[in-house]
């Protein structure tokens, strides 16, 4: 039975204008908190999420909420205590997609788990397993079906665009979602930009969304390239994103760009010396890594050390630490201004 009550809920504050378009962002996260009402506070919005969210301020306001059966409630009576304490609530949405991690006390649970998350998630219509960590050059990640329609495919929605992903056949994270609005929002019209490492196309379809601006989406996966085919058609974007196959430190070329973005943060260094060369002029590098706290100082460095070794000049703009990577690691971004 729906229930309704009054409670206090986090949201965050918006402009009354976009309330929309962060209300859809957020469900497609799994960030907005289902059942609960959308307060208007003079010319904002409050819209109650689950958790904290990046990029936006927060507030505490109490609002009115119907409220479903949880997940854990739904596996009451299939689950025993000890096997309920051990399910993760959090989840990846990849467009209609959840992608799950399941503990190994859990494996003969695993389907009882996701027919729970699909009752409860009725714009679920998959529900994947995580197999292991992204592996390859080609950064996949082994991924098993689970409940719903047997696909890997889907529509992914971000920022006003549609992005056709693949899971089992190309990379895309959507826990970069305000990483990516973030860099676009800096890209100014006209601008000539290489994505190294595009994936799905995320960074590049959002900058050349934003402006008015050429981006070549560079990428050794096939597969990645067919997906941005795919994408600029469904959001006519053609003429402003250009796919390239290949390899970055082949095919990337030399004094083009006014930006870079090199999002491969376990192999982006080795490239280094190629996205310095591609700047023209005065232009801007986001460079993606990987480090523990005490090794970032070390990171810049050596970045700085890659614009010398390109006969280039360039000063760190931005240290900003993107998210975690694993334990006593994260994943930082460095942006560094290139004087040709």
């Amino acid at each position: 039975m729906i229930q309704e009550s009054e409670r206090e809920a986090l949201c965050v504050r918006v402009p009354l204008r976009e309330t929309e378009r962060v209300r859809r962002w957020l469900a497609e996260r799994g960030l907005l908190l289902r059942g609960c009402s959308i307060l208007r506070e003079g010319r904002h919005a409050l819209i109650p999420v689950s958790g904290e969210v990046e990029g936006y301020p927060l507030v505490i306001a109490k609002v009115r909420c119907r409220r479903n059966p949880g997940m854990l409630e739904v596996l009451e009576g299939v689950l025993d205590r000890q096997e309920l304490e051990l399910v993760r609530r959090s989840f990846d949405i990849v467009g209609d997609i959840a992608v799950v991690e399941v503990p190994e006390e859990l494996e003969h649970r695993r389907r009882e788990i996701a027919e729970a998350l699909l009752r409860v998630n009725p714009h679920v219509r998959v529900v994947l397993r995580k197999l292991g960590a992204v592996e390859g050059e080609l950064r996949l990640r082994r991924l098993e079906h689970l409940a719903g329609e047997r696909r890997t495919w889907t529509v992914h929605r971000e920022h006003g665009i549609r992005l056709w992903v693949d899971l089992a056949k190309v990379y895309f994270s959507p826990r970069l979602a305000y990483e990516r609005r973030r860099v676009a929002e800096q890209v100014r019209e006209g601008e000539r930009v290489v994505d190294m490492f595009a994936g799905a196309g995320g960074f590049a379809l959002l900058m050349a969304r934003q402006a008015d601006a050429s981006v070549l989406a560079i990428d050794l996966n096939p597969h990645a390239v067919r997906c941005i085919r795919k994408s600029l058609s469904m959001n006519r974007l053609r003429g402003r994103v250009y796919p390239v196959l290949g390899d970055a430190a082949t095919v990337t070329p030399e004094r083009w760009a006014s930006r870079v973005v090199m999002n491969l943060p376990m192999g982006s260094r080795a490239f280094l010396k190629t996205a310095f060369r591609a700047i023209r002029e005065r232009g801007v590098v986001h460079y993606y890594t990987t480090a523990a706290e005490g090794e970032v100082t070390g990171r810049v460095d050596e970045a700085l050390e890659a614009a010398q070794r390109a006969g280039v000049e360039a000063e760190p703009l931005l240290v900003r630490r993107v998210r975690s990577y694993a334990p006593g690691r994260a994943h930082y971004v460095i942006e560094l201004l290139v004087r040709a």
